[in-house]
């Protein structure tokens, strides 16, 4: 087995399921299994260090594999990714000098933006990798994807009672607070909406099989769609609990974007011929160390964030040795920790947005993915 075979295995027919689908299913067999108490926990310590910093957290760090790392990748968005930390940072900056509250606001906005274009952007490769498949004729694959997401997302500003947030009690607006005084408004928009939802979803799928009937089926288009809808309805509509909803939303985000870095650095290495075709195994040990590198980065970012600003996780970091540093009191000092520790994350949002393009600026983009 060369080089390419073995790298190619993570977007590959039969290695996407395990990788891509498997674990968010894992995440539903798990929900569904935990006694109702559980639930309704707060977030165990454990699961914070293997979900959040092992997942949400390092695949922000993942990014720079695929752009500060790579020389050539570097070259061809240096004004990008030299302007971008910069101008965060400033306007970060001035907006957690304004107000911590809506710093996070603002935040979990670009957070769930970011979010639901990444489930965008990959059925767009779906449908590169599926050339047979057809747009629907009353059912768009774009709307269908985005109508998946949006709804459970309305369903939130809605639904006051949601026992989760994204980043801080109350960063989404809570219009359900708003309405709550019309007895059965919300009550029926939940019915209206969640029968729509279903319809749609099946109508969309139902348009699938009848326009490819002729065609290969697009199974990993449809699987995707399919998955992210009942995933976002699960983790928001379905389960009102902060685990369920962390556990769906960052295993559904974070290891396919990981996935999708470690895959198209290691397949440019063969596009490019910088690397001599090796031990088949080179390529899962090279995704490994890049693994290590991003889990590394992660921990001394959420380090520093304990340190300087919560210390709510003190049990995890002082086992292995004691703040040198007192929490950050100065107001503005306080500001400048909040841009600058988020500057990784924030940078993550807006530099993706430019490098998963098609455009001359990625020339390597539609061979690797293709």
């Amino acid at each position: 087995m060369n080089n390419h075979q073995t790298t190619s295995w993570i977007l590959s027919k039969k290695k996407d399921l395990l990788i891509l689908f498997l674990p968010v299913w894992a995440c539903w067999v798990v929900c569904f299994n935990l006694p109702t108490d559980i639930l309704q926990m707060e977030l165990p310590l454990w699961f914070w260090v293997v979900i959040i910093l092992g997942i949400d957290v390092s695949h922000v760090w993942s990014t720079i594999f695929r752009t500060y790392l790579d020389k050539e990748e570097f070259s061809n968005h240096r004004k990008l990714l030299t302007l971008t930390p910069l101008v965060c940072f400033a306007l970060l900056f001035g907006i957690a000098s304004v107000s911590s509250f809506w710093f996070w606001r603002i935040l979990a906005y670009l957070a769930l933006f970011h979010f639901i274009k990444q489930q965008y952007g990959f059925m767009k490769i779906y449908q590169m990798k599926n050339r047979n498949s057809q747009m629907g004729k009353y059912f768009k694959d774009s709307h269908v994807i985005y109508f998946s997401m949006l709804y459970p997302v309305f369903y939130w500003h809605i639904n006051s009672n949601r026992g989760f947030n994204w980043f801080v009690d109350g960063d989404f607006f809570a219009i359900g607070e708003l309405i709550n005084n019309w007895v059965l408004v919300v009550p029926t928009l939940n019915l209206i909406g969640n029968t729509l939802y279903w319809l749609v979803l099946i109508g969309w799928l139902t348009e699938q099989f009848l326009i490819n009937k002729k065609n290969d089926f697009p199974w990993a288009k449809a699987l995707w769609v399919i998955t992210t809808g009942v995933n976002w309805y699960l983790g928001i509509v379905y389960f009102n609990s902060d685990i369920a909803f962390t556990l769906t939303n960052v295993v559904a985000h974070g290891i396919p974007y990981m996935a999708l870095v470690f895959f198209y650095v290691e397949k440019k290495k063969v596009i490019t011929g910088n690397e001599e075709r090796k031990k088949a195994n080179n390529g899962l040990i090279n995704i490994a160390f890049m693994f290590i590198i991003v889990l590394l980065l992660a921990l001394g970012e959420e380090y520093f964030w304990d340190m300087f600003l919560y210390r709510e996780k003190t049990a995890f970091f002082e086992a292995w040795s004691s703040y040198p540093l007192p929490v950050l009191k100065s107001p503005w000092v306080q500001a400048a920790a909040l841009a600058l520790l988020s500057l990784p994350q924030v940078s993550h949002y807006v530099i993706d947005g430019f490098i998963w393009k098609n455009s001359p600026r990625n020339p390597y983009l539609r061979k690797v993915l293709s």
